[in-house]
């Protein structure tokens, strides 16, 4: 399942709250203004990171792959605005950041696919989740032992972990206020499309992907209006994702794992 659908083009669509649940984590808040150029150079970070993340899955040797995304983070530690000692290798950080990539990619499917996931489907989910996590070679004592104990994890760390962190409330002023512009892949001439068009979705799915707890809990614009928008939105993703051609619904380190994987069954000699 997680093959199927964490290299997605619609994870992007979740992507947002993602990112800011990410810098709700003091240590990952503190992190990224310290050691990051994401607020300057966003797009540009965002491109740098997902797909190593996502190689983790997809790449030929994805142990290799994960190790090297844990080594980026060796020398991301330091001291928060309130005095408090961070790193990013600590195993309840590096849990927390995982954890909403699972979040994103559970979403993904909840929100933009026509599959309905049962309680199996959850929990088969989040085991392969659990491998992804262990192909970068951290501590697993932290993590939950099951789709339920993960739950209440993700339930404390939203009631009594997240802050309103300076990383995170930038980002939801960006997500609120700012328009959208220089947006990768796209040419220079799509930039009233992108102003007008992509920044409205942009917000609704930036804020509209939050935990409802944590909207309540930090007080989020969030309006019935924008409830029945982004509801819309979703319907018309999950309708109309079935006509997109196989081809073109993965990103390229998603897109070149299955063609590996469609090579490798090609060569296998039929059972006797």
């Amino acid at each position: 399942m997680l093959w199927r659908y964490a290299g997605d083009h619609r994870l992007g669509m979740t992507g947002l709250s993602t990112g800011i649940l990410q810098l709700m984590h003091p240590g990952l808040g503190a992190g990224v203004v310290q050691h990051s150029a994401f607020f300057t150079e966003p797009w540009d970070r965002i491109q740098r990171s997902i797909p190593e993340i996502l190689g983790v899955i997809y790449d030929e040797d994805p142990d290799v792959t994960g190790h090297r995304v844990r080594d980026y983070h060796q020398r991301i530690s330091g001291t928060d605005d309130q005095g408090r000692r961070y790193s990013a290798l600590r195993p309840e950080t590096y849990w927390w950041a995982h954890a909403t990539f699972h979040f994103a990619v559970e979403r993904l499917v909840d929100r933009f696919d026509a599959r309905r996931l049962s309680w199996e489907d959850r929990e088969r989910l989040y085991r392969e989740s659990v491998e992804w996590y262990r192909r970068y070679g951290v501590s697993m004592d932290i993590v939950p032992r099951t789709y339920a104990d993960y739950r209440d994890r993700w339930d404390y760390y939203c009631d009594e972990v997240l802050e309103m962190t300076v990383a995170a409330e930038r980002a939801i002023e960006m997500a609120l206020h700012e328009k959208v512009s220089d947006l990768p892949g796209l040419p220079a001439w799509s930039g009233l499309l992108q102003r007008e068009v992509i920044t409205p979705v942009f917000r609704l799915t930036a804020i509209g992907g939050l935990p409802a707890r944590l909207r309540s809990r930090f007080d989020l614009p969030w309006s019935t209006l924008d409830a029945a928008q982004l509801r819309a939105f979703e319907m018309w993703v999950r309708e109309s994702w079935r006509f997109v051609p196989r081809h073109l619904r993965y990103g390229p380190r998603a897109a070149d794992g299955w063609k590996r994987a469609s090579e490798s069954s090609a060569l296998r000699p039929a059972a006797a």
